[in-house]
């Protein structure tokens, strides 16, 4: 018996895990005042950025188990809604309608290929 709200649950961990990860990498790489190894090694945002990344790689992995990869992987596509949202919010990037149409549109195919 498949339990929905736990697929449900990791699926959300790794979209989100996978999107806060480049969002915490990128906020790293713009604190930075120029590019070199030691500042990279010392950015708590690039460390934040990684275990997050880690996170949502693991999670996917768990949710492959539980799920075909026809479905699985179009899922995942949901990363892209929590990047739009969160960059929006944090970095105060701006959301033009094809950006919401674009966010609309991968709910759409992610609710159908679920079903």
């Amino acid at each position: 018996m498949i339990n929905y709200a736990a697929i449900l649950t990791i699926l959300i961990i790794t979209t989100f895990s996978g999107s806060a990860g480049a969002l915490a990498l990128k906020k790293g790489m713009n604190d930075l005042p120029q590019m070199s190894l030691k500042l990279v090694l010392t950015n708590a945002w690039i460390y934040l950025g990684s275990f997050l990344y880690i996170l949502s790689a693991v999670t996917n992995i768990v949710l492959l188990k539980f799920l075909d990869y026809s479905i699985a992987f179009p899922m995942t596509s949901l990363t892209y809604v929590w990047t739009v949202i969160i960059s929006y919010f944090i970095f105060k990037e701006k959301l033009s309608i094809r950006k919401v149409l674009a966010v609309v549109f991968i709910i759409i195919g992610v609710f159908i290929i679920s079903q």
